[in-house]
C-alpha cells in the first residue's frame, strides 16, 4: 500500500461522502475511517494533527496516518496522507507521537508502531519517520525499537503507541504494553541521537492488571506531572476501553514515580485515546478520538463514506491536585451575537452554550423539532449531573452520571452537527457524546427556566483541502 495510491483514492472518492452528520468545527476524515489522534504537535507556526486512518473504507482497516493542519485548532485543512504501511515489516502504521528535533526546529520526527499481521503472526515494533517540510516523510529503514528490545519486558504482539519527549540530553519513548500474564505496563526507552535506543525502565500499577496499556502521554506542569493513558480491560465484555490519568511526580531519568490515581478523563459515551501538545502560548492542549470501540458506527452503517471524529481541543490545567479541562479560547472567535436561552427555542446545531449557576434540579432536552419524543436529555438531580439518550431514534445512549457531586452547577456546552461536549463548573468534569438526529436544528425543551446565553457559531464551509 503506497501513499500515492491512498491519496489518489481519497481524491477520487471524497465527493461520495454524505454531509448529513458532517461536523463543522471538529477534525474528521475527508473520506474513510478515523480513530486515534497521533503526533499532535505545534511545528513551524502551525498545529499539526495526525490520526489513525483507513482511506479505503469507513471501517477500521490497514492503518495509515492521515494529516491535517490548523492555525487555531478550530478550522482545519487537509494535507496529504503522511504514512502508509509500505515496508515489508508493517501491515499497518499504528498510533504514535511527534517531536520537533532539539537541534533543528525545521525537522519533525514522528514515532509510530510498525504493526505486522500476516499468516497468523503478529509483531509490533516501533518506527521513526522524519520530515523537513511537514508534508513529506522519510521512514527509517529499520525499526528503532525492535523485538529484541521489547521481548524481555513486554509482549511483542502488543507493544505500541510510542510517546516521545526530551529531557536532560536524552530522547525518551514511553510505550503501552503488557506482560505475558496480561499485566498492563508502560515501557520506557531512551536515546541520545534517535538512532540507537536502549531499555530504561517500566511503570507498572495495579490498575493495569488484566489490561492492555495504551496511549501513554506525560505532561509536565509547574508543581505536578500529569500522566494520561488508555487501557483495554480484559475482564469486561462491555465498556472495555477507558481513558484515565495519574497526578504526581514522574522522575523518568531517576526511575522514581510518586503519584495518585484520579480516575476517568471523560465521563461521557464517546472519548478514547487522548493525546496532548504544548503550543507557542505554553498551553497544554488535549484532543481525543470522539468515538468508542464497540459502539455502532452510524455513518458507516448508513454508508455515508466516512466514520470517526476528534474531540474539540481542550486546555488542561492542574488546580489543587485536580485535573481541569476546558474548550480552548479560540472557539470564541467564531461566536455570533448571543441569544438568551428560552424554552422551546429552535437553533441550528452549531453553538456554544453557557448555562449560569444553578442549585435546583433541572432537565434540558435537545429534541427533534418535529418529533419531541426523539431527544437527548441532560440534567441535574441529587447533586449529580446526568446525560441520557435512550429516547434517541438513531443509536440510543445509556444514562451516564457524574462521578462528582455538585452543590451548585454551571455548564458550558459545545454542540456540533453530531456531537455534544459538556464541561461542568469550569472543567472539573467533562462529558463527550456523539448524537445522531435527522435534523439540522434542535428544539430546546426545559423543565423550568434556566438562565443562559447561546452563541451560534459560524464556521466557514467544511474543512479545506491543501
Amino acid at each position: 500500500m503506497t501513499l500515492a495510491k491512498a491519496n489518489q483514492y481519497v481524491e477520487q472518492n471524497k465527493h461520495k461522502v454524505n454531509p448529513m452528520y458532517r461536523l463543522k468545527f471538529h477534525a474528521m476524515p475527508e473520506y474513510g475511517w478515523m480513530n486515534d489522534p497521533n503526533g499532535l504537535v505545534f511545528y513551524r507556526g502551525e498545529y499539526h494533527v495526525f490520526y489513525q486512518h483507513h482511506p479505503y473504507d469507513s471501517v477500521w482497516g490497514p492503518m495509515h496516518w492521515g494529516h491535517m493542519s490548523s492555525k487555531d485548532l478550530v478550522s482545519f485543512r487537509y494535507l496529504p496522507i503522511a504514512l502508509a504501511p509500505d515496508q515489508e515489516d508493517e501491515t499497518g502504521c499504528f498510533s504514535g507521537g511527534a517531536i520537533v528535533d532539539q537541534k533543528d526546529p525545521n525537522q519533525l520526527h514522528v514515532f509510530y508502531t510498525k504493526h505486522y499481521d500476516k499468516h497468523g503472526t503478529i509483531i509490533e515494533k516501533q518506527g521513526l519517520a522524519t520530515t523537513q517540510d511537514g508534508i513529506h516523510f522519510i521512514k527509517d529503514q529499520k525499526p528503532i525499537i525492535d523485538e529484541a528490545l521489547i521481548y524481555p519486558h513486554g509482549s511483542i504482539k502488543d507493544t505500541r503507541d510510542p510517546f516521545p519527549f526530551y529531557e536532560n540530553g536524552h530522547y525518551y519513548v514511553i510505550l503501552g504494553s503488557k506482560d505475558h500474564q496480561d499485566q498492563g505496563k508502560f515501557l520506557i526507552y531512551k536515546s541520545k541521537d534517535l538512532k540507537s535506543f536502549s531499555y530504561h525502565d517500566e511503570i507498572v500499577d495495579s490498575i493495569m492488571k488484566d489490561s492492555m496499556a495504551e496511549c501513554p502521554d506525560l505532561v509536565r506542569f509547574q508543581d505536578d506531572d500529569l500522566f494520561l493513558f488508555s487501557r483495554i480491560d480484559f475482564l469486561k465484555n462491555k465498556h472495555r476501553n477507558v481513558s484515565e490519568y495519574f497526578i504526581g511526580h514522574f522522575d523518568i531519568e531517576n526511575k522514581s514515580y510518586d503519584y495518585t490515581y484520579h480516575g476517568l478523563i471523560d465521563s461521557g459515551h464517546h472519548f478514547y485515546a487522548p493525546q496532548t501538545l504544548r503550543d507557542d502560548k505554553n498551553r497544554v492542549i488535549m484532543i481525543a478520538w470522539m468515538e468508542m470501540w464497540g459502539d455502532h458506527y452510524v455513518t458507516h452503517i448508513l454508508e455515508h463514506g466516512w466514520q470517526g471524529a476528534l474531540t474539540f481541543p481542550r486546555e488542561l490545567k492542574l488546580i489543587n491536585k485536580h485535573l481541569y479541562q476546558y474548550p480552548i479560547e479560540d472557539i470564541k472567535n467564531y461566536r455570533q451575537t448571543p441569544i438568551n436561552l428560552v424554552n422551546e427555542m429552535v437553533v441550528e446545531k452549531c453553538f456554544d452554550l453557557e448555562i449560569e449557576t444553578m442549585s435546583e434540579p433541572f432537565s434540558l432536552r435537545f429534541s427533534h423539532p418535529k418529533d419531541l419524543n426523539n431527544y437527548l436529555d441532560i440534567g441535574y438531580e441529587h447533586k449529580k449531573f446526568y446525560i441520557e439518550g435512550h429516547k434517541l431514534h438513531v443509536n440510543p445512549l445509556e444514562r451516564k452520571v457524574s462521578k462528582n457531586q455538585f452543590n451548585t452547577i454551571k455548564l458550558r456546552i459545545l454542540v456540533d452537527l453530531s456531537s455534544i461536549e459538556i464541561f461542568i463548573n469550569d472543567g472539573i468534569e467533562a462529558f463527550t457524546s456523539r448524537i445522531y438526529m435527522e435534523s439540522d436544528t434542535y428544539k430546546i425543551v426545559m423543565t423550568h427556566k434556566i438562565e443562559g446565553q447561546l452563541y451560534p457559531l459560524k464556521i466557514e464551509g467544511e474543512i479545506s483541502h491543501e
